[in-house]
C-alpha cells in the first residue's frame, strides 16, 4: 500500500478542535460560503447540548505503509490529518423528528468519499439516536428525517445525495447550501 492514502473515520475528540475550525473556514471560502469567525464556530461546535464528543466524526488521512487494512480500524497513536468532520445535531417540530448532518471536507480531499464516509457515519448515529423513540414516533405518525446540509456550488454533492437517497427540499438553508432529506 505504499504511496496509498487510508481514511479512516473516528469520533471527534477535544484535541481536534482548533483543525476541525481550521476545515471549516478553509471549505466555506472555497465554496464561497458566509463564515463565522473561528471563535464562533468553536463556540456552536462545543455548545453542551450538541454533544460534539458523541456526535461528532472526523476522517483522517491516515497514510501509513505499515498499517496494511486499509479503512478496517485505526491503531491508538496513529492519527493522520484531519480532512473532514461532521456533527449530527437533532430537533423536533411540528413536521417531524430531524437529525441534521453538518459539517465539510477540505477541498483537495473532496471526490476521494471523505464526504460518503462522514455521511454513513451520522446516518448511523442517527439511527441509533432516533432508536430511542423510534416506536413513539411511528405511533404518532411522525416522521424521523436524516438531513444534509451541502454546497449548492458542488455538483459532487447532489450525487452524494442521490446515493443515499435524499432529496433536495424547498426548505430555507442558508445562502449557498441546500437542505437535503431522507427518512430513516
Amino acid at each position: 500500500m505504499i504511496g496509498c492514502i487510508s481514511m479512516r473515520i473516528r469520533n471527534f475528540r477535544e484535541k481536534d478542535l482548533p483543525e476541525v475550525a481550521q476545515i471549516y473556514q478553509e471549505a466555506m471560502k472555497a465554496d464561497e460560503l458566509v463564515t463565522v469567525s473561528g471563535d464562533d464556530f468553536v463556540q456552536w461546535f462545543t455548545q453542551p447540548e450538541l454533544d460534539a464528543l458523541a456526535n461528532a466524526f472526523v476522517v483522517s488521512d491516515d497514510d501509513d505503509e505499515l498499517n496494511t487494512w486499509g479503512q478496517a480500524g485505526t491503531l491508538d497513536g496513529l492519527d493522520g490529518e484531519i480532512v473532514g468532520y461532521t456533527l449530527v445535531t437533532f430537533r423536533q417540530d411540528g413536521q417531524g423528528y430531524h437529525f441534521l448532518c453538518e459539517g465539510t471536507v477540505l477541498p483537495q480531499y473532496r471526490r476521494q468519499h471523505v464526504g460518503r464516509i462522514l455521511l454513513v457515519g451520522a446516518c448511523n448515529r442517527a439511527r441509533l439516536l432516533a432508536s430511542e423513540f423510534e416506536f413513539e414516533a411511528e405511533q404518532e405518525g411522525v416522521p424521523i428525517y436524516f438531513e444534509a446540509l451541502l454546497p449548492v456550488r458542488d455538483a459532487a454533492a447532489a450525487r452524494l445525495a442521490a446515493k443515499h437517497e435524499m432529496q433536495a427540499t424547498a426548505e430555507p438553508a442558508p445562502a449557498g447550501l441546500c437542505l437535503y432529506r431522507c427518512t430513516l
